[in-house]
């Protein structure tokens, strides 16, 4: 079923809906909420979450396209959910965001004239500006938090070649960010 049919269900109020998107994306959303959580069980429960998510959302949002829509649902849950389960535990592995926290330091988050929506456009153009296979890597990374080993594998490099390929986009983007105006 096609991404527009799976949204006039939901603007039906058909549970069909969330039948069609769990058997068209329901893998990917496992994934992308396992990489973050490292947990089939939070994994499962965050996506179910998510799909409720969904439904409370379409309608009144008509998303366009569906699958980033519902895997940002996703991942923030995943993320909510992992930071929930690490409150108070200074232990464990940290999740590869923390590794951008160079270039995304609190205070260029917090500043009274700061835009998310510029600095999304800051990093898109930001990626727009890398070649394929070093965007393809810092999204893989980044946005689906997938581990640095499977990456690599998918990309043909080594898993250090693409460790250091990573460091040194987020050099660049720290650089590029401040050339725009973002603290960081």
């Amino acid at each position: 079923m096609d991404d527009e049919r799976i949204i006039q269900l939901f603007f039906a109020r058909d549970e069909l809906a969330l039948s069609a998107l769990r058997e068209k994306y329901g893998g990917i959303f496992q994934r992308i909420a396992f990489n973050i959580t490292r947990s089939a069980p939070d994994a499962e429960e965050v996506v179910s979450d998510a799909y409720l998510g969904a439904w409370r959302s379409i309608p009144p949002n008509h998303p366009d396209p569906l699958l980033p829509y519902i895997a940002g649902i996703v991942r923030n849950l995943a993320l909510k959910k992992t930071r929930y389960n690490r409150a108070g535990k200074r232990r464990g592995a940290r999740l590869p965001l923390y590794e951008l926290e160079e270039c995304l330091s609190a205070p260029c988050l917090t500043q009274d004239d700061f835009d998310g929506e510029e600095l999304v456009r800051l990093i898109n153009g930001f990626l727009e500006g890398l070649d394929r296979t070093t965007r393809v890597a810092f999204v893989r990374r980044y946005w689906y938090c997938d581990p640095v080993k499977e990456i690599a594998s998918a990309l043909g490099m080594r898993a250090h070649a693409l460790t250091m390929r990573l460091a040194r986009t987020r050099e660049k983007l720290a650089a590029y960010l401040m050339e725009e105006g973002i603290t960081v």
